[in-house]
């Protein structure tokens, strides 16, 4: 697992999905400071850690949907070693799959629980896997809006 700041492994091991991407709890930041970080686009490297931390999100080949190129392409520009950042659309996406894991979790209270959730398919979303929609902003708005209604009990 890369180290991506100075703290403990412990803090990394215990840091919400968001965290590998801002470096700080997103709660502490507002909509248009997230919406600047995004702008600047985030290091590959942190999207690789948080992919990296989530299982769901490393078997589902998350990382070729943020970035829009296949996994061999990837592979490829991982071995030159360079630290790359994502642009404006990609660290978005990035920021989405982070955004969705953190509130299912904290929907469902347990990471596991949340993974499992989000790796389904959901008769809600018509069948579709929450993973599966999440790349594009309105499917990222549909299972906002679900774990919304799931964390007050509107299920209908």
């Amino acid at each position: 697992m890369t180290t991506v700041t100075s703290r403990s492994t412990k803090d990394y091991n215990l840091a919400k999905p968001t965290w590998f991407l801002l470096h700080i709890d997103a709660g502490q930041l507002s909509d248009y400071d997230i919406y600047k970080r995004t702008t600047e686009g985030f290091h590959r490297h942190d999207v690789d850690a948080l992919i990296s931390a989530y299982q769901p999100l490393a078997h589902k080949k998350i990382t070729s949907r943020i970035i829009g190129k296949s996994i061999r392409t990837l592979q490829r520009q991982n071995s030159s070693g360079r630290s790359e950042r994502l642009d404006a659309l990609q660290s978005a996406v990035a920021f989405q799959y982070a955004k969705v894991l953190e509130d299912a979790i904290n929907v469902f209270g347990d990471q596991q629980l949340a993974e499992q959730w989000l790796s389904r398919p959901c008769k809600y979303l018509d069948g579709d896997i929450p993973l599966d929609v999440i790349h594009n902003p309105m499917g990222f708005q549909a299972v906002e809006d679900y774990l919304e209604r799931i964390k007050y009990g509107v299920y209908q």
